[in-house]
């Protein structure tokens, strides 16, 4: 048979025709694998009852011989087969790898046919019960014993052969007589070849087929993963200002009717801040767009870093930033304001080798009870216009409507 391995072209479930194994050797270790522990219990039951129908075979024998030599030699080989049996039986448990190849059971077969051989020679009586019992053995061995039909071949061929030749030693029948005994032993393992030829092609197909549907569900869960994340992403990216990395109008106008829900449920107060970038315009005009950018990022960090986990900064406008406190009055947020306010003025931005500062004056209004966002901003920002007309880098509360 070709050992050769499968040429690059080849594709990967290419079966080899006459001993039904893959074609490609890391498929066929992947299938012998994935089957190992049901051959192992199948094979150690195998051995088990191997063992005792040669023990138990013994009885007829020696009701038939008695206590003569040759009943002891058949017996000593009957043992010691038991022995080797039981013993790989054994292995089998505490190392079940050894089942992927399957050679040891191979040998196995070849030292217990020689037992059947010996039997022409010293059992004439039942030479015909022999040959039958040789038959049955044939059958088995490729469709009741799990193993792989490559090494099961030479195991039969060997019993075909030493049957033949035991047979015709040792049988004075005519040699029409003789020809058919040899077609009876040799039927059998051919029935058995073909039976489990199939067999072994077909779990090799379904392993085959399975192992696609898994890599094609495992593809199609990668795309939906995949799929996934790039929408939370575009939602992400659709809700962020990507020069400042806050979030937008858009991610405050969804995130307002959470809070206001929350704040009329509970009665605790919710503050709403407009705050604008003082003489903004000039440092576009001075620097450079490269320069208000610069501005623009460094005031949304420190948004990042001056404001409450629960609290929401957003970019609203060009230079315009909205800020969301919940639980927090309107005096509460004036006081957040001032002091962020004044970190602000306070703090060099970096542009190229030159640094600027820069103020800001905002504009703070409380939610009255049903108020929408659009209501609370204009609030806000009557507040914030307040501020600029009053001389800037400020904080104006906004008094309640009406």
């Amino acid at each position: 048979m070709p050992t050769t391995p499968p040429s690059p072209a080849m594709p990967p479930d290419r079966i080899w025709p006459l001993r039904g194994e893959f074609v490609d050797a890391a498929l066929e270790q992947s299938f012998r694998e994935s089957t190992l522990q049901q051959v192992v219990s199948q094979q150690r039951t195998s051995l088990l009852v191997w063992a005792i129908l040669l023990l138990l075979f013994a009885v007829p024998d020696y009701l038939a011989m008695g206590p003569v030599p040759w009943f002891w030699v058949l017996m000593g080989y009957r043992a010691g087969m038991a022995v080797l049996l039981l013993g790989y039986m054994h292995a089998l448990g505490r190392v079940p790898t050894l089942a992927l190849h399957n050679h040891i059971l191979m040998w196995l077969g070849l030292l217990a046919y020689p037992f059947f051989f010996l039997f022409y020679a010293v059992r004439p009586d039942v030479r015909a019960i022999n040959t039958g019992v040789i038959m049955v053995v044939q059958l088995t061995m490729f469709l009741f014993i799990p193993s792989r039909v490559k090494l099961t071949i030479p195991v039969a061929l060997f019993g075909a052969v030493g049957t033949t030749v035991s047979y015709w030693w040792t049988s004075p029948a005519d040699a029409a007589t003789k020809a058919a005994t040899v077609l009876l032993v040799t039927m059998p393992a051919v029935m058995g070849y073909v039976a489990a030829l199939r067999q072994q092609k077909t779990e090799r197909q379904e392993f085959w087929l399975r192992q696609q549907l898994q890599d094609a569900n495992r593809e199609l869960q990668g795309e939906v993963a995949r799929r996934v994340a790039l929408q939370v992403e575009l939602e992400r990216q659709a809700a962020t200002d990507l020069l400042t990395g806050l979030p937008n109008r858009r991610a405050l106008a969804e995130r307002f009717p959470i809070e206001a829900a929350r704040a009329q449920r509970t009665g605790e107060a919710l503050s709403l801040v407009m705050f604008d970038l003082d003489h903004f315009k000039q440092v576009n005009d001075r620097y450079g767009h490269a320069a208000g950018d610069a501005v623009l990022r460094g005031v949304g960090q420190l948004c990042t870093r001056s404001f409450r986990g629960v609290d929401m900064v957003a970019r609203v406008g060009g230079e315009e930033f909205a800020v969301l406190l919940p639980g927090a009055s309107v005096q509460q947020a004036g006081v957040v304001m001032e002091r962020f306010i004044n970190t602000l003025a306070g703090m060099d931005i970096e542009i190229g080798t030159q640094s600027l500062r820069i103020s800001a004056t905002a504009g703070v209004a409380q939610l009255q009870d049903s108020e929408s966002l659009d209501a609370l901003m204009a609030r806000a920002d009557v507040a914030l216009y307040a501020g600029k007309q009053a001389g800037r880098n400020r904080v104006v509360l906004a008094p309640a409507p009406g």
